[in-house]
């Protein structure tokens, strides 16, 4: 194949891949670890004990990536949250150049091979996050790099993985994928009858064993590395189930190509291909493998197609490989096609063809600004996923109650926090272990979480479709309460998920809070009508205004009382109920309200009335259009022509885009047709 289009085709590829990682980050790990970064640069020393947590702060704390760690602060502080994905991308693009270099050496086709590697890149994409274990990824590249190099005679890039593994296990918990992809190599290679390169293999890889323990946690490494494998036992994450098809597609699709290429008769490197078995095996039981899998089997899948390829001959003296203007020009215009689709799409729906900022909804950071203006977030309750910011955004005045560095927890935490049975007691014996006085929910449509804490202790006091919030019933916390508290509690189960109740009565542990029995019901009121109940909303609006005319003196401000007759009479509309909106309505003397009223006369046809109504406004506000639109509806039920005909002209000018406009346009022609 010419130069130019090899070229062509690694660049296609790179483009494909930088494609996949240039999008706005939404990996919540990064933030710990660029906390761990900057206190390591502060203070010259890598943190031993968690002193991140509120909970556990003289737990050790394994930290394997605190060299990672001191580059990704010293990058966030260049450029934020942008250089942390450009940092990525070059990390995950270095890997990708160098299995390239691997492939071609194997004698794969670069055509193939950029498909291959391509489809390996979409099934570790999952990975392509901005976390430590993307040195392992350019570890790995290289590893693979040097194994070839010494096969032709090279050696001196082999046994220089030896010291640059030093910086591999302080850089990322995974170096002991090294020493085990050598020992499988050297397996292989002794299958194939290799056995001075086996030999050379498991020596690199016995020499690397120790460097596993030269971190500041010693021996710790050795827990932690367990941890990987007991994981769904001790904390069940999404990154250590198993492999599920359909959702795992692009990993059963390359495992299928692995196998496929074993089956098919011809030679079968066995050097190459162990190591990938192995990890494909891996990554089927801990997806957190796949993308490891994906970076090995990638060049050993290409080499291995183009020898069975080279085979199929399509004329005399005519294979496959010699095919190249058509095979490159074919998977260049794929792959360009699948860089550039995406971004797009983006394009047309109004979005940037970049964006490296914050992902919109990883974080709630509304629910966070929320703590911290009420004073909740000394010890508070937080999920594992958002303590990862927390401990960024915060710290040191503030500590977490969990977050994902699993290791720097007991067994004993995660084997309550795992249980799925938790009662609300047992629930409330963890948080006064540790006095927790709020909590902080997120995924709050899933999260059976939320429905631990029981009403009489905890009060629902923010909820947003991010994050729930709860603050612990005190006394000092009691204007808090009086103003933000929500009328709900939850309850979970595994057929019907989260469900969201009304508190139809207030908590005993509530009553003495400020809450007055009339705001109570408003706010049950609000939750019904956002909920799609009118009737609720109906029945607990007018509960709100019976308790605060009984109560003597008003315990609704006067705004809020404008607001919920306003909303009482559009509902006693939308229920059907006229005579009651009429009667809300006259006694209402805003201009909004009195166009209402005109509107619910005329659906009473009192044409008359209404029309008085709405002139009423228009002295007001002579530019209302619901004034104007209603004028010229009452106009036409009175039988005055030209004067309706003007009034929807006016509407029509006002308001061309208004959601009656058709109905006006049409009332319109019926008019000049009736002239």
């Amino acid at each position: 194949m010419i130069r130019r289009h090899r070229t062509g085709l690694l660049v296609a590829l790179l483009a494909f891949v930088a494609g996949r990682c240039l999008v706005p980050m939404d990996e919540t790990d990064l933030f710990f670890n660029l906390r761990l970064g900057e206190m390591i640069l502060q203070t010259g020393r890598v943190p031993r004990t968690n002193v991140l947590s509120f909970t556990w702060p003289h737990h050790p704390d394994v930290n394997l990536a605190w060299i990672f760690q001191i580059f990704l602060a010293l990058v966030h502080r260049l450029g934020g949250i942008p250089a942390t994905v450009v940092l990525k991308t070059v990390l995950v693009l270095t890997t990708i150049a160098v299995l390239w270099r691997v492939a071609l050496r194997r004698g794969a086709h670069p055509a193939i091979t950029a498909l291959v590697l391509a489809l390996a890149a979409w099934a570790a994409e999952p990975r392509f996050v901005e976390r430590p274990h993307l040195v392992t990824f350019v570890g790995i590249s290289l590893t693979l790099l040097a194994l070839e190099r010494a096969e032709a005679g090279r050696p001196r890039a082999l046994w220089m993985l030896v010291p640059a593994g030093l910086i591999w296990a302080n850089a990322n918990s995974c170096l002991f994928l090294a020493p085990s992809l050598l020992l499988l190599y050297a397996a292989g290679a002794w299958l194939d009858g290799q056995v001075p390169a086996a030999r050379r293999a498991a020596l690199v890889a016995l020499a690397l064993l120790p460097f596993i323990f030269l971190t500041p946690s010693g021996l710790g490494a050795v827990g932690y590395i367990v941890n990987h494998f007991r994981m769904p036992s001790l904390r069940p994450l999404q990154e250590y189930r198993t492999a599920i098809w359909p959702l795992d597609g692009p990993f059963f699709l390359l495992a299928a190509a692995l196998l496929l290429i074993l089956v098919i008769p011809g030679p079968r490197p066995m050097r190459a291909l162990i190591p990938a078995l192995a990890l494909a095996l891996l990554g089927s039981r801990r997806i957190r493998f796949v993308a490891e899998f994906a970076l090995v089997a990638g060049p050993a899948i290409a080499a291995v197609a183009t020898q069975r390829l080279q085979s199929l001959r399509l004329a005399p003296r005519l294979t496959l490989v010699h095919v190249h203007p058509v095979a490159a020009w074919s998977v260049m215009a794929l792959l360009a096609g699948l860089t550039l689709t995406p971004r797009m799409a983006q394009s047309r729906a109004g979005e940037p063809w970049f964006d490296l900022s914050l992902e919109r909804e990883l974080v709630p950071l509304a629910a966070i600004r929320f703590t911290e203006r009420h004073g909740l977030r000394d010890r508070m309750y937080n999920d594992l996923e958002v303590g990862s910011y927390l401990t960024w955004d915060g710290w040191p005045t503030y500590q977490v109650f969990q977050d994902p560095r699993i290791n720097g927890y007991p067994a004993e935490f995660h084997a309550i926090l795992r249980r799925p049975d938790l009662t609300r007691t047992e629930w409330q014996g963890l948080l006064d272990r540790f006095a927790v006085t709020a909590a902080l929910i997120t995924y709050p449509g899933v999260n059976p979480r939320a429905a631990l804490f029981d009403p009489a202790r905890w009060a629902l006091v923010h909820r947003s479709r991010e994050a729930l919030v709860f603050s612990r019933r005190l006394p000092a916390r009691a204007p808090l309460l009086a103003a933000e508290e929500l009328p709900l509690t939850f309850r979970y189960s595994a057929e019907s998920g989260l469900e969201t109740l009304p508190l139809e009565a207030q908590p005993p542990g509530g009553q003495d809070g400020a809450v007055s029995p009339c705001e109570w019901s408003r706010r049950l009121g609000d939750f019904f009508l956002e909920s799609g109940d009118p009737s609720g909303a109906w029945r607990w609006y007018g509960r709100a205004l019976q308790n605060d005319d009984a109560s003597g003196k008003s315990c609704l401000t006067a705004g809020k009382r404008l607001r919920l007759e306003r909303a009482s009479g559009a509902l006693a509309l939308r229920l059907g109920d006229l005579p009651k909106a009429v009667e809300i309505y006259r006694r209402l003397p805003d201009p909004e309200s009195r166009a209402n009223l005109g509107f619910a006369l005329l659906q009473l046809h009192r044409s008359a009335e209404a029309l008085q109504e709405f002139d009423a406004v228009l002295r007001l506000q002579p530019d209302s259009a619901e004034a104007t639109l209603g004028r010229g509806l009452a106009l036409d039920r009175l039988r005055r022509d030209p004067e309706a005909a003007a009034a929807l002209r006016r509407f029509l000018d006002l308001a061309p885009a208004h959601l009656a406009a058709p109905q006006a346009r049409a009332r319109l022609e019926a008019l000049l047709r009736r002239r």
